[in-house]
C-alpha cells in the first residue's frame, strides 16, 4: 500500500510575499497605474492569483468590459514574477532538512494554488524540485483548493492507495484535506495565525516536527 505526502508551497515551504509584492509594483508601473505601498499590496498576494489580479489591478481591469485586459494582466504579471521568482524568496529554516526525511516515508507532491509553471520554476530555483513526484498548481485541474480535486489528482498521479496527508498553513488546506478524506497538518510558521474554524489533525510548530508527525499519521 502506497501513501502520499502533499505539501502546500507559499507559506509552507517558503515565503514568497516580497517577490510577489514587487512584481505587482513593477506591473502596475508598466501599466501606468498609481504607486501602491507594500502594505496595500501584501494582503492580496496569498489569496490566489485570480484575487490578486482583480484586487491589485482593479482600475485597469474596470476600464475594459471584456476579458482582454485580464489576459494581459495575467501574462504581464506571470512573466515579470517568473523573471524575479527567487530574488528574495527562500525556504523556511528546516525545510531543506525535512524534505528528504519526508520523502523516505512516502512520495511527495506539491499541491498549491500558484500556477503550475511558476511553482515548477520556484521549486527549481530553490533547489528542491527533485524531492517531488508531482507538482499540482492552481491551473492544473478544473478546481483549486479548498476543493478536494487537486489533492485527489496528486494521489492519482503517484498511484497512492493508502493514506494521504496534506501539510499547509491555511484554512483552505485543512478544508481541502477534509474534503478528500485525507489527514491535515497545519504549519504554525506560515502566513496565517491560525488554521481557521476547522481543526487540523495535527499542528507542526517547526518544519523539523513534520517527519515525526507525518509518520504517526501514516501509521
Amino acid at each position: 500500500m502506497s501513501h502520499l505526502i502533499a505539501l502546500d508551497l507559499d507559506g509552507t515551504l517558503e515565503d514568497s510575499r516580497v517577490d510577489m509584492v514587487n512584481a505587482v509594483h513593477r506591473v502596475r508601473a508598466a501599466l501606468g497605474l498609481a504607486v501602491w505601498t507594500d502594505d496595500a499590496v501584501r494582503p492580496h498576494v496569498s489569496r490566489g492569483m485570480g484575487h490578486l489580479y482583480r484586487a491589485c489591478f482593479a482600475e485597469y481591469l474596470e476600464a475594459d468590459d471584456g476579458p482582454r485586459r485580464l489576459t494581459e494582466v495575467r501574462a504581464a504579471y506571470e512573466a515579470d514574477y517568473r523573471a524575479h521568482i527567487a530574488d528574495t524568496t527562500t525556504l523556511y529554516e528546516g525545510v531543506a532538512e525535512a524534505l528528504p526525511r519526508l520523502a523516505g516515508l512516502a512520495p511527495l507532491a506539491v499541491v498549491t494554488n500558484k500556477p503550475e509553471a511558476l511553482s515548477e520554476a520556484l521549486l527549481t530555483a530553490l533547489g528542491v524540485r527533485r524531492w517531488f513526484a508531482v507538482v499540482v498548481g492552481g491551473d492544473s485541474c478544473a478546481e483549486e483548493k479548498p476543493s478536494a480535486v487537486p489533492l485527489q489528482h496528486a494521489a492519482q498521479a503517484v498511484g497512492a492507495t493508502g493514506r494521504v496527508v496534506l501539510i499547509g498553513d491555511s484554512a483552505g488546506d485543512v478544508r481541502c484535506a477534509r474534503a478528500a478524506a485525507a489527514a491535515s497538518v497545519w504549519c504554525g510558521w506560515g502566513y496565517h495565525p491560525d488554521p481557521g474554524p476547522d481543526a487540523p489533525d495535527a499542528r507542526a510548530d517547526a518544519p523539523a516536527d513534520l517527519p515525526r508527525i507525518v509518520r504517526g499519521l501514516l501509521g
